[in-house]
């Protein structure tokens, strides 16, 4: 299922969408975490989005193992490519952690701080008092955010490398 799309090998068609929505979603994350009122408005739609792509990244880990165990000579002979391939292995598991840790503030922060009626998001509303927990699980959210980036240019640097021989 993950070897061939229209006859392309699938990997590198996969890999390429994470690698542009990753980091657009990351910085996005990172300022609804800031931005509480703009979390109560779209958490929902933008915790869909990084569960999104963390499926992403599960195609394009699937694709990745389907191609190598396949040996049809895309990765035989080359570099070091079990390093490109634990790095993807961990970039995926820090995506899912990522999901949770985000969906998690979400759905903490709307529980415990209802989204205010539209008559209320006027100049003279209250601001909302800070949670620790949701600004303890908004740090943790950031951080996997940013340590997915980090891993994802990893595993395609590594993925690049091992390309070369």
């Amino acid at each position: 299922m993950f070897d061939e799309f229209f006859g392309v090998q699938m990997h590198p068609l996969a890999g390429h969408a994470p690698v542009v929505l990753i980091p657009i979603f990351a910085i996005a994350t990172i300022v609804l975490l800031v931005r509480s009122d703009w979390r109560r408005r779209a958490g929902v739609w933008m915790a869909g989005g990084v569960a999104f792509t963390a499926g992403l990244l599960f195609v394009a880990r699937q694709s990745g193992h389907a191609a190598y165990d396949d040996g049809n000579g895309n990765f035989l002979g080359f570099g070091d490519v079990e390093r490109h391939r634990d790095l993807g292995d961990q970039t995926f598991v820090l995506g899912i952690l990522w999901t949770i840790l985000f969906a998690a503030v979400v759905l903490v922060d709307r529980r415990r701080n209802p989204v205010p009626a539209p008559a209320d998001l006027s100049a003279g509303a209250a601001a909302s008092r800070r949670d620790p927990v949701v600004l303890g699980l908004s740090v943790l959210s950031a951080i996997a955010a940013v340590l997915v980036t980090v891993w994802l240019v990893r595993t395609g640097h590594a993925g690049a490398e091992s390309r070369r021989g």
